[in-house]
């Protein structure tokens, strides 16, 4: 963490979140549950449009599947934070 507090990467969020994914400690600020809703109405309208003028943002369907991945593996209820635990399963870094 300390290396990149300082740098281009470092921000509120990483000061807050990271220590916290860290730690281990996924206690919820807002739910991933809500973040699969939220991330879903803007994908979903992506994925039906007809208009050429639509903007693709594929990294909002990336955390879109990480966040329902949470919801799936019953961590709905955690803080986004908590999204580390899907990449550590996904790397065979079990808990």
């Amino acid at each position: 963490m300390e290396g990149i507090r300082e740098g281009a990467a470092g921000s509120k969020a990483l000061e807050i979140f990271g220590e916290r994914m860290i730690e281990g400690d996924f206690r919820p600020g807002g739910f991933a549950e809500y973040q699969v809703k939220d991330l879903g109405m803007g994908v979903d309208v992506v994925e039906g449009a007809e208009d050429d003028d639509v903007v693709v943002l594929p990294g909002a369907s990336l955390w879109k599947q990480l966040f329902t991945s949470m919801v799936a593996n019953g961590q709905g209820k955690l803080g986004t934070q908590g999204v580390i635990s899907v990449i550590q399963n996904i790397n065979g870094m079990n808990q």
